[in-house]
Parts: structure tokens; sequence; C-alpha cells
């Protein structure tokens, strides 16, 4: 992982931890400022990318 999104996502994790959702909008846009880039959390359960594997037993 490169400095820059070890950077951006450290940013965005304190941002949610410090004021939850505003402070995780708050960190998308000093990053975007800053042209770290943004980190956008998804809640579509169907994600293909951002869904839970499926458990096999």
């Amino acid at each position: 992982m490169f400095f820059r999104e070890r950077l951006t996502r450290r940013l965005h994790a304190a941002g949610l931890r410090l004021a939850g959702e505003p402070g995780g909008r708050a960190a998308n846009t000093v990053t975007g400022l800053l042209g770290l880039g943004r980190i956008e959390l998804c809640t579509d359960p169907a994600c293909i990318d951002c869904a839970a594997a499926p458990t096999t037993r």
C-alpha cells in the first residue's frame, strides 16, 4: 500500500471515529483537496466488490 493511500485511509478512519459519518465526509473533503483521493463507503449488499464473501463448510 502506498503512503498516500495509507494516509487517506487513516484520516478517513480518524474522521469516522471522532464524528461519525460527518467526520468521514469532512476527511474526504480534506483528502480530496490535498489530492490524496477519497474513501467511498458502499452500502449495497449485492455489490460484488464490497459484499461479504460467502462462507462454505
